[in-house]
Formats: structure tokens, sequence, C-alpha cells
């Protein structure tokens, strides 16, 4: 008998007689019963009807090869108060899916970052002033190159910034700052200033020998 067909059978002989497999919803049914003769793995993908916990501190969505004590290790607490804030014991199966609680003690992983939250420059600057700007700091042969990048970049607004990248040219903080605190530039904030940034940009060409970052 191949191994869906024995997972079948022991689902008819057995759901009968248990009342927690009763229960059950039939996609849950068949996968604790496939689980239990070795047709599917734990790894499944999760079924539908997955049990989700409510009232907790904080909860933990059952992720592929979770097991009881898996989840414990991850958030850094004992597996017998993880079973017991869940009311559960080492035998309680758990699937793929399923939303169960967390003790108040549980080290979740931080949330991750939406990007820089920078302050409003304490002084705004008009389009026409960025581009006089650019005019000033750029060499005369770069002038009309270097200010149809800043309106592509910025639309000349030296005050505009996004998750990575800051003001007149959109200069990319992270991968720059090493060199951009070899300039005296120690954080994305100073950027918004738009001779501040009008140089940096100036310095990142010399430093690529041409338009590159910005292609």
């Amino acid at each position: 008998m191949g191994r869906p067909a024995k997972a079948l059978s022991v689902l008819k002989r057995t759901v009968g007689s248990n009342p927690t497999l009763s229960a059950m919803s039939l996609p849950r049914r068949l996968l604790a019963v496939a689980l239990t003769v070795g047709a599917l793995t734990f790894s499944a993908p999760s079924p539908a009807g997955a049990k989700v916990a409510t009232g907790c501190v904080k909860t933990y969505t059952v992720k592929r090869n979770d097991s009881w004590s898996k989840i414990a290790d991850k958030v850094s607490v004992s597996m017998q108060l993880l079973l017991k804030v869940n009311k559960a014991n080492a035998k309680t199966m758990i699937l793929i899916g399923d939303v169960i609680c967390l003790p108040r003690a549980a080290v979740t992983a931080a949330a991750p970052s939406k990007g820089m939250q920078l302050q409003p420059p304490a002084k705004r600057y008009s389009t026409k002033q960025a581009a006089a700007i650019i005019r000033e700091i750029f060499p005369d042969e770069l002038e009309p190159r270097a200010i149809a990048i800043a309106k592509r970049e910025s639309n000349l607004n030296p005050a505009g910034y996004s998750w990575c990248c800051v003001g007149l040219f959109q200069l990319n903080w992270n991968p720059h700052k090493k060199w951009l605190n070899e300039m005296g530039i120690s954080s994305a904030q100073e950027l918004l200033d738009p001779y501040v940034n009008t140089r940096a940009a100036l310095q990142l060409f010399k430093r690529s020998n041409g338009w590159s970052p910005w292609e």
C-alpha cells in the first residue's frame, strides 16, 4: 500500500474512536494522521483552520520545522513556561500557521527599521536657490548635468529624503558614510544642507570618475 493510501486508511480507523481528531477540521485531521504515519513532514504547508491563541501578552506564529523546544530556545524562555502559558504539554501538536502565546519574558526579534527619521532643516531653500548653489560649487562644464541630476533625484528640493537617500543629490548615506565622515559630515541630517550635499556630490563624482552613482 502506498504512503498516501496508508494515511487515509489510518484516518478511517482512528478518527471515529479519537475525540481529539474528530474535533479537528479535515485538513488538520489529514495532516495529524500523516505526521503519525510519516506520510508528510512537519514542514508541510500551513493547513486551513490554523489555531489562533487569544488573550496573549505576546504571540508567535509557528513556522516550518518548529517545535515547542525550538520556539522556547528562539525566544529565550524555558519550554515548561512556554507550555504553561499555552495550557499545553510536550505532546500537544502544533502545526505551521498556528498562533501560540509567548510569556511576558520572551525575547522577540526587533521590528525592522523603517529607514531614516530626520528633522526638518532649520533653513529652507527654493529650487532657484538650490540650482544657484550647484552652479556655485560645481565646475562650469559640469553645471548643466549636475543640475539635471539634482532635478531628477530630488526635484531640486534640498530637504527631500527617503529610507536610504538624502538631500539635493539623494546621496545614499550608509554606503558612503565612511568617506563622508572624512569630509567632516558625521550624520545624514547634515546632508539636508544643500551646500553640504552639493560638495559631497562633487566629491562622489570625483571618487567615481563620473556620474555612475546616479546612472
